[in-house]
């Protein structure tokens, strides 16, 4: 009994190897996803970026369309400012130039015979000045020490220009209006020169010194 299971176990086996050997073998297709091989063969190079040049032409693009620059804002053109007009009613601005200084000259004596061919005249810097017997003191000290020069035509004129302190010295001599003569320039400086000291400035006169402008007038011998 035992015998017969073991031949019948055999051969069962033995049927079926025959029945996996002789069969047809098929393919059995599970339906899934639609799968696309693709073979990788090397990396993909990197596709290099274009390069734009600023006269390049623009050419169109079907997805993003033609690219139009915005034009450069042009410069504001520069406007000058016109003055304004000066108004009459504004001081004008002081100016560094200088400005004429107004003279305060004043005759006091004016020409008249002195000595022998000498006729004299004397004016003062200062217009407050009203001592005039002390211009006459002046005239005819400095009149005694002139002498004309020889062969002076009649009618030369000079004038010198001098100041006194209160002391009566004498100081900042020269010749204001010239006669032409450079002898009897001299002469007239001669004079001032001897003279060297004057009588003190009056005492009601406040100034420090007094700017005196002598004229010598030769009237002849």
């Amino acid at each position: 009994m035992r015998g017969t299971l073991v031949a019948s176990t055999a051969l069962h086996v033995a049927l079926l190897s025959v029945l996996f050997v002789v069969r047809p073998s098929r393919t059995v297709v599970i339906p899934g996803p639609d799968v696309v091989q693709v073979a990788l063969i090397g990396e993909p190079e990197p596709t290099p970026a274009p390069v734009v040049k600023a006269n390049d032409a623009v050419t169109p693009d079907e997805e993003q369309g033609v690219r139009i620059e915005k034009p450069k804002p042009r410069p504001k053109p520069e406007v000058k400012q016109q003055p304004k007009p000066a108004d009459p009613k504004q001081k004008p601005l002081p100016t560094d130039e200088p400005q004429p200084v107004t003279s305060s000259r004043r005759t006091v004596l004016p020409y008249a015979p002195v000595a022998g061919g000498l006729s004299g005249q004397v004016a003062v810097d200062d217009a407050s000045f009203e001592f005039a017997y002390y211009l006459q003191m002046v005239r005819a000290q400095v009149a005694r020490n002139w002498t004309p020069p020889q062969g002076a035509p009649p009618g030369a004129r000079v004038e010198v220009y001098f100041r006194v302190s209160r002391s009566g010295g004498i100081s900042s001599l020269r010749v204001d209006v010239a006669s032409g003569s450079e002898l009897f320039d001299q002469s007239a400086m001669r004079a001032v020169v001897i003279t060297e000291q004057l009588p003190p400035l009056p005492l009601g006169y406040s100034g420090a010194d007094l700017g005196i402008h002598f004229g010598f007038e030769y009237t002849g011998p």
